[in-house]
């Protein structure tokens, strides 16, 4: 990845998060596509036009024929240079939320980045040569890039609760007193016996024979 798209890929991913109801996934597919199609946003023109003598595509999403022109008649309504990102955001936005606003949910829908990178080109760019494995490295590179300059870490494991420190002047627990050790069955049999022949005096003291 050229420096140029790692500077600018994570402004414009929260730029899209920003204006679009996107995730951060659906914002990397769109970012990942438009770093392809522009070389990393370093070659805005296209170097070897599809269309021999044509003018070719331009700017972030190689805008090519009729785009191309409207891209070029709105920044000149605007007063924009169409190789500022200025331009170039401003027109993605206008073509998002007008004739291109399928290309929003098409991408929201599709599930994992690789399959949203799909989805936007598809939807959006509909490139005659696709380029996926490009498309997706940019994808995966502006996701990483974003993630670390928001500050995005892995979460820590979890760890077991700890014990609170013990005070040295805090008072010991009372120990717990011993149940007594339960006599054998044979010392069972003479506590009863016992206990009978107690009884049976006390109650000869009381009948008359």
């Amino acid at each position: 990845m050229t420096p140029l798209f790692r500077q600018k890929s994570p402004k414009i991913m929260a730029d899209l998060m920003r204006d679009f109801p996107f995730t951060v996934e659906d914002a990397a597919a769109v970012v990942g596509n438009l770093g392809h199609e522009s070389g990393g946003f370093a070659s805005l023109q296209e170097i070897k036009p599809t269309v021999a003598g044509s003018k070719g595509g331009y700017g972030w999403a190689q805008w090519t024929g009729p785009r191309r022109r409207a891209f070029e008649a709105w920044c000149k309504a605007k007063g924009l240079k169409p190789s500022s990102d200025e331009a170039n955001y401003g027109y993605l936005v206008v073509e998002l939320r007008g004739d291109e606003k399928r290309a929003v949910n098409a991408t929201r829908n599709a599930v994992g980045l690789e399959e949203k990178v799909k989805a936007f080109e598809l939807a959006f760019e509909r490139a005659g040569v696709k380029h996926y494995p490009s498309r997706i490295k940019y994808a995966k590179d502006a996701l990483a890039t974003y993630g670390r300059s928001v500050g995005v870490q892995p979460a820590p494991a979890p760890q077991p609760p700890s014990q609170p420190p013990v005070r040295p002047d805090a008072p010991k627990p009372a120990p717990v007193p011993e149940r007594p050790a339960m006599p054998p069955a044979a010392g069972w049999v003479a506590l009863v016996a016992a206990a009978i022949a107690a009884f049976v005096a006390w109650l000869g003291g009381w009948l008359p024979f």
